[in-house]
């Protein structure tokens, strides 16, 4: 048959003649690169993408968590806390007062028992004389017994408050002695803690401040970045463009190929059948040289734009670094100081809770034998009136005697004498347990009123701040490692990208070799009379493949019509719409 001469052979000229099949195959192994190629290379950009969009989410969350208002919060508790702990020292000197004046007022209410006690020695001697004395007289002998014996109670009642005020003084004492002879060391620290604590509040508002405009900087590059690989993702478009167009430029070989050698009446001249397949070759030119045209062009700028990458990449990787360093990696950072700081400050303010705790102890003894000493003072002063009624009873009695009651009378009086010294004892007793009392109050409310109630409140304090802080250094570590992680990941992608991405090295090659080869089998000057019933039937076929504009248009100057097909075909679909709905 006629065809099959042609079908073998593009005939150009004498000395040139191209084999169908071999173009064929390698245009088919371009579009599989071209296929292939730009999957795998949509599918890493795609995973850059993602991994910038972690870096800005990531970025944009430490941002939010440095912000101004977030950091004038906590420098605002820190502050709070220095300022308590400066309140630390005088009110741990007013509780050392307190406890050391307890122990003087103790003191010298043993100094009033000991008189008492010698007031009632005095006081069994003059009722041994008078009862003596008195031996003579009827029922006086009774009388003095019973003197005696209320002396005798009252001894043992002064000498049981003598073991009480004795028991006072050891519980001040040990009190005094339990006293953490360290702790005054640690207070004098206070004021260098505290120093401390404002310097690295003031250090971590601007080490806030410098990463959230760091943050605020690296994000915007990221984002940059994001931008750049997205329109690179975009200009990838011609990947499906140029396999579209590719696989068109085959079926219209097919196509061609299939009429001559199936539909093509059997009085087609071989000549005619040359004519037809040039005419189909000329077609596969013009669209091959658009085609490769525009994919060099495309696959130029997609290089270019990677190549990009690099630049971007270094300055956001000194700005990360930069991060890295002011973050505090080195363990330097003044979260990690002001942790120290704190848990120094949380030091001492065990110590004060220890010392607090013993001085509300003896503040809560204290109180409870002042009760049980009033009680006994105000015995002893009962037993007092009772001993100077009897003296004066006594006095009375001995007047009405005269001369034989006189030396009793005289032992009468001594004994009415030295009762008020007993009494003038337990006054100044009572009142020192008075003293003692309010000492004693005192001593478990040794704060100032504008002061913390304790320094577990401080401590308490102190604990929030810490967990504040810590929760603030570990969020800020996650945060920092994720970060590396995160750039590391980005960075080693982006390499990859533009050391190996490289859409046109070889498919260019291979469509120019192409469009060369068919060149050579067009035909400039083609002869198309008498082909028209049979352009026609292979134009309306192949225009029914295209989705471009620019492909009908190259389709219409080569065949010379307008196909019907371009009223009902995809004619809405152009370039734009098509990379809005193409994507690798």
């Amino acid at each position: 048959m006629a065809y099959a001469v042609a079908n073998r052979t593009f005939a150009t000229s004498a000395e040139t003649s191209v084999s169908a099949d071999s173009f064929i195959d390698r245009l088919e192994g371009a579009r599989l690169q071209i296929e292939q190629r730009f999957l795998d290379g949509g599918a890493v950009l795609i995973t850059v993408t993602e991994a910038l969009t972690k870096l800005v989410g990531l970025l944009e969350h430490i941002g939010n968590s440095l912000k101004e208002e977030n950091a004038a919060e906590a420098t605002g508790r820190l502050l709070q806390t220095v300022d308590l702990l400066h309140q630390l020292p005088p009110a741990e000197v007013r509780r050392q007062d307190s406890v050391a004046i307890i122990g003087e007022t103790g003191r010298s209410l043993g100094v009033h028992v000991l008189s008492m006690e010698e007031t009632l020695r005095y006081l069994r001697t003059f009722a041994a004389t008078a009862k003596i004395a008195g031996a003579r007289i009827p029922d006086f002998s009774s009388f003095a017994s019973e003197i005696v014996e209320r002396i005798e109670f009252a001894t043992k009642e002064v000498r049981a408050l003598s073991v009480q005020i004795r028991s006072l003084e050891a519980q001040i004492e040990s009190a005094a002695a339990g006293e953490d002879s360290s702790l005054g060391q640690y207070l004098d620290g206070i004021p260098s803690i505290a120093l401390r604590l404002v310097s690295n509040a003031d250090e971590i508002q601007v080490q806030r401040r410098n990463l959230s405009e760091l943050a605020d900087t690296v994000s915007g590059l990221a984002r940059k970045i994001q931008n750049k690989v997205a329109h690179t993702l975009s200009a990838m478009q011609i990947g499906d463009i140029t396999r579209q167009r590719v696989e068109h430029c085959q079926t219209a070989h097919a196509i061609t190929e299939a009429y001559l050698a199936a539909e093509a009446p059997a009085d087609l001249s071989a000549t005619d059948c040359q004519r037809l397949s040039g005419l189909a070759m000329t077609l596969i030119f013009e669209l091959l040289n658009e085609t490769t045209g525009g994919f060099n062009r495309e696959t130029g700028k997609i290089v270019e734009n990677i190549r990009s990458f690099s630049g971007d990449i270094r300055t956001l990787l000194g700005l990360y670094q930069t991060m890295m360093a002011q973050s505090g990696e080195d363990g330097k950072s003044p979260i990690n100081s002001l942790r120290g700081d704190l848990s120094a400050a949380r030091g001492v303010v065990d110590r004060i809770d220890a010392a607090a705790a013993g001085a509300n102890r003896l503040s809560e003894k204290t109180s409870e034998m002042v009760k049980e000493l009033t009680t006994s003072i105000q015995t002893i002063q009962l037993v007092r009136r009772d001993i100077q009624y009897m003296a004066l009873n006594t006095n009375l009695r001995c007047g009405k005697l005269g001369e034989e009651g006189r030396a009793i009378n005289v032992v009468a009086g001594e004994l009415r004498s030295f009762a008020s010294l007993l009494d003038e004892d337990a006054e100044k007793i009572l009142t020192g347990l008075g003293k003692l009392e309010t000492q004693a109050t005192g001593l478990k409310d040794w704060r100032q009123t504008n002061e913390a109630d304790n320094a577990s409140g401080l401590g308490a304090h102190i604990d929030a701040a810490l967990l504040h802080i810590t929760e603030a250094g570990a969020s800020m570590d996650m945060n920092v490692k994720e970060l590396r992680r995160c750039g590391e990941d980005m960075t080693s992608q982006v390499a990859e990208i533009v050391s190996s991405l490289d859409f046109r090295a070889g498919i260019g090659e291979t469509l120019a070799s192409c469009t060369r080869e068919v060149g050579l089998a067009r035909r400039t000057n083609l002869d198309k009379s008498g082909l028209e019933a049979h352009m026609a039937v292979i134009s309306e076929r192949v225009f029914k493949v295209y989705t471009m504009a620019a492909e009908r248009e190259i389709h219409a100057a080569i065949f010379g019509m307008e196909s019907p097909a371009a009223e009902s075909g995809p004619a809405s679909s152009n370039d734009e719409e098509l990379f809005a709905d193409a994507l690798f």
